[in-house]
């Protein structure tokens, strides 16, 4: 039976970073999409919430019969402090185990270096979910360029979390396919760039294209 887990982006609208004119919940969400595309890549079953209630969220977390709920977060303190924080119920059990599992694939990752997995029993997502909680903060994005770290490798970020949720559940993790299948057509397409009466003008537009990097040739056609 597939695993299932819960992703619960931040909703928080009015976090805002210190690069990049965005919102914690605008870069929370991009985040929590590309780690639900790496786990469902990995068999995983997925389901995604965040601008309900946290109460709703975690009613729906219940139903779902999840395994995992995974709260997704950046942080805030004081403009200078950064670095992958995460919490679970308690320092034992599974939210721990999974904490650890993520923890030890997102923090070497990340810019900062203020890093820990802490017992937050008091945070409502950590206490409530039936599933075991693993509560990240992925970063601080009140540090400028922590903020822009974060908002260009929004995909990188969730596919490491999805890495470290996988070995969690001891999942071999599948990387995304991004290599260029190679091309088994024996047709060739030639594009043509233009045709001149002065062989000048010719090996002029041949330079600009080696300029471009592109290559090219001259080829002599008599009338």
């Amino acid at each position: 039976m597939a695993k299932k887990v819960y992703l619960s982006p931040s909703n928080q609208t009015k976090n805002v970073y210190a690069y990049g004119n965005t919102t914690e919940d605008v870069q929370c969400g991009k985040i929590a999409k590309a780690c639900k595309a790496a786990l469902e890549r990995n068999g995983v079953e997925v389901m995604l919430g965040q601008y309900d209630t946290m109460q709703n969220r975690c009613i729906e977390s219940d139903k779902f019969g999840a395994d995992l709920h995974v709260p997704i977060h950046t942080n805030a303190y004081n403009k200078s402090v950064s670095g992958t924080r995460m919490f679970s119920y308690s320092l034992s059990g599974e939210g721990y185990k999974a904490c650890k599992a993520i923890f030890a694939r997102l923090a070497p990752i990340t810019p900062g270096t203020s890093e820990n997995i802490k017992p937050y029993p008091g945070l409502y997502e950590v206490r409530t979910p039936s599933a075991p909680t693993v509560y990240i903060e992925c970063d601080f994005h009140d540090v400028p360029a922590v903020a822009k770290w974060i908002i260009e490798n929004t995909t990188l970020i969730g596919e490491t979390i999805a890495h470290g949720i996988c070995d969690y559940f001891g999942i071999k993790f599948k990387e995304a396919d991004t290599v260029s299948k190679p091309i088994t057509s024996n047709t060739l397409y030639r594009v043509q760039v233009g045709a001149y009466t002065n062989r000048t003008n010719a090996e002029a537009m041949l330079a600009k294209l080696k300029l471009a990097g592109i290559d090219g040739f001259i080829v002599t056609v008599t009338k």
